[in-house]
């Protein structure tokens, strides 16, 4: 897949605008013990600088931001019942429109309100998200550091395995995790999209 169009996402001036504030909220226990039941989810397949993306929201926020390959683009139903088996989706590219908007790229940060995710996740995987979420725009962070990061030192390889399992691309940006040699490890939606995010984020910072 080509991202060339990732290097026009924002002029330079606003090098700075993936440091918007994400808040993350998480479902209680009987929420995820019910499967999403009685929930209802609003979902839309949106283009992006960095490839097709499946994009789905609740009235709580953000649920689901899945980068797609194209013989996948047909299933964002399958993909979010993986995770809410039990909600209602609702095809809605109006609503998400506007989302993916605000994303790809945002208009001006301080005018904005906070950007809400809803994630389902063991207690640890919670933890390594909200720690992505300190991570700033432009920089790189290894396995090993981030473990240590939640005093977790001995436990890269299930930080890796936390990252894996992350709903919410870009927004919880894994992809600035890499390994201690340099190499970019994995990325649940493809390495050339996650070197491409880094290169493109590497450029703004160097711009400013």
């Amino acid at each position: 897949m080509n991202f060339s169009a990732a290097s026009d996402l924002t002029t330079s001036t606003d090098h700075a605008f993936h440091n918007f504030f994400v808040k993350l909220e998480t479902i209680t226990p009987g929420e995820a013990k019910a499967g999403g039941a009685g929930l209802q989810i609003w979902y839309g397949i949106h283009e992006t600088p960095f490839g097709m993306a499946l994009i789905a929201t609740t009235i709580r926020g953000i649920c689901n931001l899945h980068f797609l390959e194209e013989v996948a683009e047909r299933e964002p139903p399958m993909l979010l019942h993986q995770m809410w088996e039990k909600a209602e989706l609702i095809l809605d590219l109006g609503k998400t429109k506007g989302i993916c908007d605000r994303i790809f790229p945002p208009a001006s940060i301080q005018s904005q309100e906070p950007l809400t995710v809803v994630v389902k996740g063991t207690n640890f995987q919670i933890q390594v998200w909200k720690a992505l979420l300190k991570l700033p725009f432009g920089t790189t962070i290894s396995y090993q550091t981030l473990a240590a990061s939640i005093q977790k030192p001995t436990a890269a390889r299930a930080v890796g395995s936390a990252i894996g399992k992350n709903p919410i691309g870009y927004l919880i940006p894994c992809h600035r995790v890499i390994r201690e040699s340099g190499e970019l490890g994995g990325y649940r939606w493809g390495l050339n999209r996650k070197a491409a995010l880094l290169a493109w984020e590497a450029s703004k910072r160097a711009q400013a």
